[in-house]
C-alpha cells in the first residue's frame, strides 16, 4: 500500500471518527501507534514512560477530532506534533518536582527510624485519600496489585489507552498531593524557627 493510499484511507477514517464511528479510531490506532511509539522512543526522556506518551497522544487526537478540531489529513505529521507537545509538557512538569523517588530514597534515613517511617506513611495515606475515587482505584490496581492498565481497562469501563492515561494522571496527582501534604505551613515554620 502506497503512501498516497494510506493518506487517503486516513482521511476516510477521520471522517468516520468525526461521525462517531469508534471502530475508525481503533483502526487509526492500529495503523499509527507503532510509528508513534518509535518516534516517542527516539525522543525519550528519562522517567517518562513511552506507553503513557502513546496513550496520551491518541487520547488527545480523539478528543480533538470529536470536538471538530484535529487533523483533516497528514495524520502522521499531526501525531508527531502531539508527541512533541506531550513530551515538552511532561518534561516541564517534571522540572517542578523537588526530587524523584530515587533521590528521595537517598535522603531517607537508612536505619529503621520508626517515627520517620510512620510519618512518611501518614503523609502518603493523607495524599492518597485526597485523590478522586477513580484515581485511587486505578492507582491501587496498578501500583499495589501490579496490574497493567490494559488488563484492567474493561473492568474500569475504559479503553486500554484511556486507562494508561488515567493511571499516569493519578500518579502525577498523588505526587502533587504528597508534596502538598508534606509542606509545612509558613506560620508553623516560623514558630518552629523561633524555638530553635
Amino acid at each position: 500500500m502506497g503512501a498516497d493510499q494510506v493518506a487517503s484511507d486516513d482521511v476516510v477514517l477521520l471522517g468516520r471518527l468525526r461521525d462517531g464511528d469508534d471502530a475508525a479510531f481503533g483502526e487509526l490506532y492500529r495503523r499509527h501507534s507503532p510509528m508513534v511509539r518509535r518516534f516517542a522512543l527516539s525522543m525519550q526522556r528519562p522517567g517518562i514512560d513511552v506507553d503513557d506518551v502513546v496513550a496520551e497522544v491518541f487520547l488527545r487526537v480523539l478528543r480533538a477530532v470529536r470536538s471538530g478540531r484535529g487533523p483533516r489529513d497528514a495524520v502522521r505529521t499531526y501525531l508527531f506534533t502531539v508527541v512533541r507537545r506531550v513530551l515538552a509538557e511532561w518534561v516541564a512538569a517534571r522540572r517542578d518536582e523537588l526530587m524523584n523517588s530515587d533521590e528521595l530514597g537517598e535522603h531517607v534515613p537508612r536505619q529503621g527510624d520508626h517515627q520517620v517511617t510512620q510519618a512518611e506513611r501518614e503523609l502518603l495515606a493523607r495524599a492518597f485519600s485526597r485523590l478522586p475515587a477513580r484515581w485511587r482505584e486505578v492507582l491501587w490496581r496498578t501500583e499495589v496489585e501490579g496490574h497493567r492498565p490494559a488488563s484492567i481497562a474493561q473492568q474500569l469501563g475504559l479503553t486500554p489507552n484511556a486507562t494508561a492515561v488515567l493511571a499516569h494522571r493519578a500518579r502525577r496527582g498523588l505526587r502533587e498531593a504528597y508534596h502538598q501534604a508534606s509542606e509545612v505551613p509558613v506560620g508553623r515554620a516560623r514558630r518552629c524557627l523561633r524555638r530553635v
